[in-house]
C-alpha cells in the first residue's frame, strides 16, 4: 500500500490523526507515521469521545490512550455528548455525532495544535456515501461523494485505497485495534446500506467500487466547473450577497448555496428555498422571500440580492452641526465654503427650517427635485434605483413631510445651494 502525502501535507506540517482506536484509523496513523520522516511530517493523534455507546466508548478512548503513550506519540483529546445535541437540535445521533467531532477538529487547528486533521475514509466509504445520497435525492454535488482534501484543512489519504487493502495492511503490521460494535447492526441507515444493500449490489456488479469511483470523479469535475462560473454571475460584500440575473439554475441555485454560506447559513437549506429564490426572477421588483435562519432574498432589477435581516429601529434626531450614528450608519452635518462645492451634497443652511429633523422615510412624504418638480418620496426613490430594502433605514432631512435632503443621494431644491446663499453646511456619510 503506497500513498503520496506529499499531494496532501507539506513538509514541517503537523497532522493529527482522527483516531477512534478502529482498524481503519489505527492503519492510518501506523501508515503515516511510518512514513513521517520520509515525507517530513510530523504526526500526532486526536481522539473524541462522543458520549454515544457508553462504557465501550470510554474503553476505545482508554485504549486510544495506552496505544499512544507506548508508541510516543502525542495525543489530543476531547469529549462531547452527542445524545444532547441530537435531541437539542432535533438531529440524529449520527448527525450530531459528525458536527461535534469535526468542531473539535476545527478547535484543534484553530488553537495551533495542528495544521490538518486525517481522517481514514476509504473507498468503500465514498462508495457508500454516493450511493447514500443518491437514495436521499441529491444534486451533483453529493453524489461527488467525500472530498479528498476539505477545505485545505481536512485531508483523507485513504480514499483511493479498498477496505481489503486496509485489511491486509493490518494483518501484516500486527498493530492491534478495537471493533465499535454498532459498525455490525443494521439500526444505523448507513449500516444496513454497507451490511445489507451493497453487498447484493456486488453480486451483480463485482467492480462497482471503480465504477463509483469514476462516475464521482466526473460529476466533481463538472460541479467544479459549475461552481467557477457561477462565481460569474455572484458579487459578494460584507453584509449581502447579490446574483445577477438571467442565468442558468444550474448557476443560480450554486451561487445561491454559496450567498448563504457567506452570510453563514451552512445547514437547515434545502431545495425549495433555493427554488423559491430562483422564483424571483419573474417576480415585480422589491418581491421578497424569507429564508433560513433570518436571510432575506429579494428582487432588485437585475439582481436577487441576499441579506441579513436586522431590528434596527427608526429614529429621529435633531438637524444640528456634528456627527452621528443614524441606525447602523455614522452620518455627519458640516460647514462648507464655496470652494468645497465641486463634489457631495450641499444645503442653504438659511433655507432650513426651525422644525427639522433627521429620520426615516415615513407615509406622505414628499421631495422637491432638483430643478424643480415634486414626487413622492417612494416614487422619487424608485426613479433612483434605491433598492427597497435600503429606504426603510435611509437618513433623510425632513420638515414635516417635506423632505429637504436624502443622504448620498439628493438635496431637494427647496434648500439648495445658490447666489445668495451666505451659510453652507455638507450632509455626508462617514466610512
Amino acid at each position: 500500500m503506497k500513498i503520496d502525502l506529499s499531494k496532501l501535507i507539506r513538509p514541517n506540517e503537523t497532522v493529527a490523526v482522527a483516531l477512534s482506536g478502529g482498524r481503519d484509523s489505527m492503519a492510518l496513523l501506523h501508515y503515516m507515521n511510518a512514513n513521517a520522516k520520509k515525507f517530513h511530517i510530523n504526526i500526532i493523534a486526536l481522539n473524541v469521545e462522543h458520549g454515544i455507546r457508553g462504557q465501550e466508548s470510554l474503553r476505545d478512548t482508554e485504549f486510544v490512550k495506552d496505544y499512544c503513550k507506548k508508541a510516543g506519540i502525542p495525543l489530543l483529546l476531547y469529549s462531547a455528548d452527542s445524545l444532547k445535541k441530537a435531541e437539542e437540535e432535533k438531529l440524529s445521533v449520527e448527525q450530531a455525532a459528525r458536527l461535534l467531532r469535526y468542531q473539535c477538529f476545527y478547535d484543534a487547528i484553530n488553537d495551533k495544535k495542528c495544521d490538518k486533521i486525517a481522517t481514514a475514509h476509504h473507498l468503500d466509504d465514498n462508495v457508500e456515501s454516493v450511493l447514500f445520497n443518491l437514495f436521499r435525492g441529491t444534486g451533483i454535488k453529493g453524489a461527488t461523494g467525500i472530498e479528498k482534501d476539505f477545505d485545505g484543512k481536512i485531508i483523507r489519504p485513504f480514499l483511493s485505497i479498498n477496505k481489503s487493502d486496509i485489511e491486509e495492511y493490518a494483518k501484516e503490521n500486527s498493530f492491534p485495534f478495537v471493533t465499535d460494535s454498532t459498525n455490525l447492526c443494521c439500526d444505523y441507515t448507513r449500516n444496513a446500506l454497507r451490511l445489507k444493500v451493497i453487498p447484493e449490489i456486488k453480486k451483480l456488479f463485482p467492480k462497482m467500487q471503480d465504477g463509483i469511483a469514476r462516475f464521482a470523479e466526473i460529476l466533481k469535475e463538472d460541479d467544479d466547473y459549475l461552481v467557477n462560473e457561477s462565481k460569474k454571475v455572484l458579487s459578494l460584500s460584507e453584509a449581502k450577497a447579490e446574483i445577477t440575473i438571467p442565468c442558468h439554475p444550474a448557476l443560480f441555485s450554486r451561487a445561491t448555496i454559496s450567498a448563504l454560506k457567506h452570510l453563514g447559513v451552512y445547514k437547515d437549506y434545502e431545495k425549495v428555498h433555493i427554488d423559491a429564490a430562483y422564483s424571483l426572477i419573474d417576480k415585480n421588483n422589491g418581491t421578497s422571500i424569507n429564508l433560513p435562519q433570518g436571510v432575506l432574498a429579494i428582487r432588485e432589477y437585475d439582481k436577487i440580492v441576499f441579506f441579513l435581516k436586522t431590528d434596527g429601529d427608526s429614529c429621529t434626531l435633531p438637524f444640528a452641526l456634528g456627527e452621528f450614528s443614524f441606525n447602523d450608519k455614522k452620518i455627519a452635518i458640516k460647514k462648507a465654503k464655496p470652494i468645497d462645492l465641486k463634489s457631495g451634497l450641499f444645503l442653504d443652511a438659511d433655507k432650513i427650517p426651525k422644525d427639522t429633523v433627521i429620520r426615516t422615510k415615513k407615509t406622505g412624504d414628499t421631495f422637491e427635485k432638483f430643478g424643480g418638480g415634486t414626487k413622492s418620496l417612494g416614487d422619487y426613490l424608485t426613479d433612483k434605483k434605491i433598492p427597497l430594502r435600503e429606504r426603510d433605514n435611509l437618513p433623510i432631512v425632513a420638515s414635516e413631510s417635506e423632505v429637504l435632503a436624502i443622504f448620498g443621494i439628493a438635496v431637494s431644491n427647496k434648500v439648495k445651494v445658490d447666489e445668495s446663499t451666505k451659510n453652507i453646511l455638507q450632509i455626508t456619510f462617514i466610512d
